[in-house]
């Protein structure tokens, strides 16, 4: 380090946490000083310091969504008035913001109409706005494990476009006519006002649907009729060859003090896929119709693979004796039958990893190049404005063809540029989120230093393995070289070490028994033990205590 330079009065103590930038000259700048210590509650705010995520709202923007209060009637008039009618969101157990409410209305012949109801926040943020400008910047919310950096102020994004239970909120409608195939035969979008009868979360609905602990008939009726008609369309889209990638989704849960309490995969029910369906199907629909209109959507794209990815695929699969794809010109149909494989909890999580590995990321784009995860074309991101710019955007769009007005000339270089900044902002805020319950899982293991434990392994590299824990899903890095009279090397599939004496080998989906033997925090580091228990000796934990 040649020079670092600190611009305020007093300047940071030895020991304290701070966050530098490097400038061009080699020179290190303090930008913000986090602590004298490593505290559990401060976490967040490391994450949000190493990932730029902007915190506090300018006050023009709290001044500009202050001004706005509860729909009155001039802001209810024109809409479609459904508020006698029943609707109910489904959401986490700990949500904070609502996006979406469905509602069920028979209407004949063996078909239903489903409103997919969904937050009017463009009714609130408006083009060259403050608002707009800053929840443009910040591209999509970001949740943390002890809260939520979020894209709009909270008196938007968790009140007045929160559809909260019995409170009037204004929405943009999509209405689906389906039959009990899950067939769709008519479509149609309309701004509405809505209110909420229930605020239901995935676990309770989850025991409805089971009959372990009913609803009212009010709510249980609506809620076994959508339920059967996302079964017949998760049916449809599966025949229709879209994958069913299996990542369950690691959730931190904190005290007070940033503590994790509990480091959990979260289950998947099948409550969950009562909502995916649906907003599916919305925003299929929302794509749809933009691509006939030629309206300047913002697209969700997914390209199919590149050949070479499935090749390096199929050669893993081999090296590690799994279930390997068929060879096909449609890699699609072959990914899914591979996904369809039965395997022991460990291995299918690991196959389902290895396969998303294969594929690109999904990204935003100005124009549409279907959406091979999906087996789709024509897909817009339109269900979750409170949180997605991109979703913002295309309800604009919405509205300008329930209004009958000419969509707005898109220079189609500014709209390639807007769909690279949300795709930018989307990575950074998904890599914090992980990095956030990165750091929460290595909280919980420093108090479980010295003991021993089960673990997958998960990755490789030439200096060694990850080993992901059976009991938790926090990970930690062997270095076999260190625990075992050996040299490794990873051998060319990049799947397996092997040492070079003994040849004992080490490869993906393996079992082994290690030992957690360094904790480093700030450092971002765990290190196992590997086969035999350690001396408390030589466990040990790097801490700064204040």
């Amino acid at each position: 380090m040649r020079e670092l330079r600190w611009p305020g009065r007093q300047p940071p103590d030895p020991g304290d946490f701070c966050v530098a930038e490097l400038d061009e000259e080699g020179i290190y700048h303090l930008v913000e000083l986090l602590g004298a210590d490593d505290r559990p509650a401060w976490d967040d705010v490391a994450v949000v310091s190493q990932f730029r995520l902007p915190t506090r709202f300018p006050r023009e923007v709290l001044d500009e969504a202050s001004a706005f209060q509860e729909p009155d009637d001039a802001e209810r008039q024109g809409r479609e008035d459904l508020r006698d009618s029943w609707c109910a969101t489904i959401d986490p157990e700990d949500a904070r913001d609502h996006d979406d409410a469905l509602s069920l209305t028979p209407i004949g012949r063996g078909r239903s109409e489903v409103g997919i109801h969904i937050a009017d926040v463009s009714h609130y943020v408006r083009p060259d706005t403050a608002l707009d400008r800053e929840a443009l910047a910040r591209g999509t919310s970001c949740y943390l494990p002890g809260g939520v950096v979020p894209m709009l102020p909270e008196h938007l994004s968790s009140e007045l476009c929160s559809l909260l239970p019995d409170r009037d909120r204004l929405a943009v409608s999509v209405f689906v006519t389906l039959d009990s195939k899950g067939e769709l035969h008519g479509v149609r979008f309309a701004e509405t006002v809505i209110r909420s009868r229930q605020r239901l979360d995935y676990g309770r609905v989850q025991a409805a649907l089971d009959g372990k602990q009913p609803l009212t008939a009010e709510v249980q009726e609506p809620i076994e009729g959508l339920m059967e008609l996302a079964r017949a369309l998760r049916r449809r889209r599966f025949a229709n060859g879209a994958l069913a990638l299996e990542v369950p989704e690691v959730k931190a849960w904190v005290d007070e003090q940033g503590m994790p309490v509990r480091i959990e995969r979260r289950p998947h029910l099948e409550s969950h896929e009562l909502i995916e369906e649906f907003m599916l199907l919305a925003n299929r629909c929302v794509g749809v119709e933009g691509a006939a209109r030629a309206s300047g959507l913002l697209y969700r794209v997914h390209e199919r693979p590149h050949e070479r990815k499935l090749v390096d695929l199929d050669r893993m699969l081999k090296t590690l004796g799994l279930p390997r794809p068929a060879r096909t010109d449609d890699p699609a149909q072959a990914l899914q039958a591979l996904l369809r494989v039965k395997l022991d909890p460990p291995h299918r999580r690991l196959l389902h990893r290895l396969v998303l590995r294969t594929l690109p990321r999904a990204r935003y784009l100005e124009r549409d190049l279907g959406h091979f995860g999906l087996a789709t074309t024509q897909y817009a991101h339109f269900t979750s404005p409170i949180r997605r710019y991109p979703d913002l955007h295309n309800h604009r769009r919405v509205k300008e063809w329930v209004r009958e007005q000419r969509s707005a000339a898109w220079d189609p270089h500014a709209l390639e540029r807007l769909a690279d900044r949300c795709s930018a902002t989307e990575q950074n805020a998904t890599d914090a989120e992980r990095e956030g319950v990165r750091v929460k899982s290595l909280r919980s293991l420093e108090g479980r230093l010295g003991e021993q434990a089960s673990g997958i392994i998960t990755g490789l590299i030439p200096q060694g393995f990850f080993v992901e824990l059976e009991d938790a899903p926090v990970d930690g890095f062997v270095r076999p070289s260190q625990w075992l009279d050996d040299y490794f090397l990873l051998d060319p599939s990049g799947v397996r070490l092997v040492g070079r004496r003994t040849r004992r080998s080490f490869s993906l989906g393996d079992t082994v028994r290690v030992t957690v033997a360094r904790v480093d925090v700030p450092a971002r580091e765990c290190d196992f033990a590997l086969d035999a228990p350690m001396s408390r000796r030589r466990v040990r934990a790097r801490r700064r205590h204040g």
